[in-house]
Order: structure tokens, then sequence, then C-alpha cells
């Protein structure tokens, strides 16, 4: 069993305070959006043995450090199963915790087949991988999950194509009026989204378009989905992507609540804080509201422009366990809250949200503060989380 401490990504849109002060660590007065537990190459966790009275299976002494994935790299088997082993050959997640200030960037990920393809073409063209026009940082998809902290705000999916001509009716602008149109007459909804996704990020005209989408934000009674865009808009002057926000979804979570996002779905993070579980890839194409490139062919290649309901999952509670299903191999979340809940062996996290817990394994138990967390390998067995507050576990399903 080892802690692990997470790392830190001092991105624009991150709070200040929050998640130093969920870590324990001196508040900089910087912007700090994401702390990543997990076992990814750009920025692993760094694993601590902590219940071996000796060196234990991989040759760490109690009290030793080393970045998750090389340690898992070095023992695969013991730490992620045979079955995990053979079929990943690394932790297949990504556990994150974000404290959004500003809006994320609009983006979209690629299924799993596109994912090799753009990588196989990207590593065959020669460009670095931690270049900036890089787009596949790997071979994985990248479907995403987020669990509220606090009251967020998302844009997730496309409306229907009919709602979207109304709102944009209120820009009042000839260019806004011509997409209102178009949408309103589309007889494929879907390639019409597309199309517009197009039009409002080449448009000579959406400067005017942006400006009346700031005016309006302002007045009373405007529809939900204009009020969102204009926020966007105001931390993202001349950003056309304000423009795409309009067509989406927006979705308002509470704490305890999720969204789910697979391939193809753009999507954006407005405002809140959240756990986020994800494939563990870095492997995103930019729709706007961002100062990194956007790929706009590429953008609408990947995306499925079908309208969708809200993408919030539908939460599965059994005494003082609730667990969160995702359609995916890579990951399981669940919630442990004030009480005590059982796990099959298989790589699993634990992370304390609220309060503390007691994390016991076949072979050692670990204690975590709020905000602290623990790798609980394959080799540990059956895991017992006790939660005084509430504890978050991803495991992978392949594993049982």
């Amino acid at each position: 069993m080892y802690r692990l401490q997470p790392a830190l990504q001092n991105y624009a849109w991150g709070m200040t305070e929050v998640l130093e002060d969920l870590v324990g660590l001196p508040v900089s007065g910087a912007p700090v959006a994401e702390a990543w537990w997990g076992a990814h190459a750009s920025a692993p966790a760094l694993a601590t043995a902590a219940h071996h009275a000796g060196a234990d299976e991989v040759g760490m002494l109690p009290g030793a450090t080393e970045p998750l994935d090389a340690l898992i790299a070095r023992a695969p088997e013991t730490m992620l199963g045979p079955a995990l082993a053979a079929r990943w050959e690394r932790l297949p997640y990504l556990l994150k915790v974000l404290a959004i200030a500003k809006p994320l960037s609009l983006q979209v990920h690629p299924t799993l087949d596109q994912a090799e393809a753009g990588f196989r073409d990207e590593e065959g063209r020669g460009i670095p991988v931690e270049a900036a026009t890089r787009t596949f940082k790997d071979r994985s998809h990248k479907p995403e999950m987020i669990v509220a902290l606090t009251p967020m705000t998302l844009l997730a999916g496309f409306r229907p194509a009919s709602a979207v001509a109304q709102d944009l009716v209120w820009l009042g602008q000839p260019c806004t009026r011509r997409w209102a149109e178009d949408l309103a007459n589309a007889t494929e909804p879907t390639i019409a989204l597309g199309e517009y996704i197009q039009r409002v990020l080449r448009d000579p005209e959406a400067p005017a378009a942006l400006a009346a989408l700031v005016e309006v934000g302002g007045r009373s009674g405007v529809p939900e989905a204009l009020a969102v865009a204009s926020a966007a808009a105001l931390e993202f002057p001349g950003d056309p992507g304000a423009l795409v926000a309009i067509a989406l979804n927006v979705v308002r979570l509470t704490p305890g609540q999720a969204c789910f996002t697979g391939a193809g779905v753009i999507h954006s993070y407005q405002s809140g804080v959240g756990v986020e579980i994800m494939a563990n890839s870095d492997n995103v194409v930019r729709a706007g509201l961002t100062p990194k490139p956007v790929d706009i062919d590429l953008l609408v290649e990947l995306t499925d422009g079908t309208p969708t309901p809200p993408p919030v999952v539908v939460r599965e509670t059994e005494g003082v366990l609730t667990r969160y299903p995702a359609p995916v191999d890579e990951f399981s979340l669940a919630l442990v809250e004030r009480g005590s809940a059982a796990f099959e062996p298989g790589p699993r996290i634990v992370l304390a949200v609220d309060g503390t817990a007691s994390v016991h394994g076949e072979r050692g138990s670990v204690s975590l503060r709020r905000g602290e967390a623990a790798f609980v390998p394959y080799a540990d067995g059956r895991l017992i989380v006790d939660a005084v507050g509430s504890a978050v576990v991803v495991e992978a399903p392949i594993s049982r």
C-alpha cells in the first residue's frame, strides 16, 4: 500500500487556495487548477511505501518515494493484477480534483480507433510529444466523468438545433439570423450542428455576434444557454468558442451529482470543484475558449453532432456506498460515506474528500486525512474502506 502525493497543475483557469488547502500545502496565491493522483507519464503522483516493515516486493523501503508510473512499470502484475497488466500494461485511469474559477476550453476527445490512427500519424511525421502542435499524445481515448464536490456548471453535448436557432435570434445580428435560419430549416440536425461549429469559428462576422452575446448576457429573462455563453465570452474576449457554447446543454450539478462525457461529445467545465476520473490519456482537440491551438477540421471530424439530453449519471446507492456507472473498461468510481464498504482485488486509489478514512488491505492498513490518497495494488487483495466523512474509491472493472 502506498501513500500518494499529487501532481499539481497551475493552469490559469484554476482557483487560488482551494487545492492547496485540500492537500495540505502552503498557499502560493497563484491559480492551482488540478491535482492529479495517477500514473500519467507527464505528471505522475509520487508513491511512498506505507506499510511494510522491510522492503516491499519491488524493493521500496518504508518512506521511500517513487513516481507511480515507474513503480507500476517495475512490477505490473503485482500492481495491476495479471489481467490488467496483460491488457493495459499501465494504470488505465487518472484521478483528478479540479478547482475551476474560469471556463475550461471547449474540447472533444477521440475514439480508440481515432486516437490510434492520430498517434501513428503524428509519430510518423516526427512531431515531438511535448510540441504545442501535437494533438495525440498517446493511443488512448479519454472518456471522463466528473462528480461535483460543490455546485458546478458544465456545458456538455448538443441541444436540439431548433432550440439553438431560437436563442440565436436574441442576438439580432445578420449572421446570427442566417445561422438560426439554417438550423431551423435543417432536415439533418446532426449535420447542421456540425456545420454551425464551422461557420461560427470561421465567419468574418463572428466578432459582431460576440459583441451582441456579451451585451445580451446582462438582460433579464435571457435564455440560460445564452447567459452561460455570455459569461464565457467575457472571460475570453474575441474568442468565437463562446458562440459554439450556445449550442451546448447547460448542466447544473449539485454536490454528489455527476456528468459523463464520452468520445465525440463537445464539453467545457465552467465553474466549481469536482472529482474527475478519466482514462489515462491526454488527447484533446479544442474548439475555443483557450489560447491553445484550435484545429477546426479535426474538431468537426471527431465531433458527434447528435443532439442529446444532458449526460447526467444515474447513481446507484446501497447503504453507505454510491456507485457512478460509466460505460467504459478503464475505470469505475464509488463514494463511501460515513461507513464501511468492501472492494475486490485490483489497482485502486482511495481519496479522502471530506473527513478521514481508514484503508485496510490484506497486507496492511493506512489512515487518510482529508485530501490524502493511497494506491492499493492488486497484490494487497480485498479492500475495506472505513470513511468518517466521505472517500472516493476508483477501480478498473476489468480486474474483477
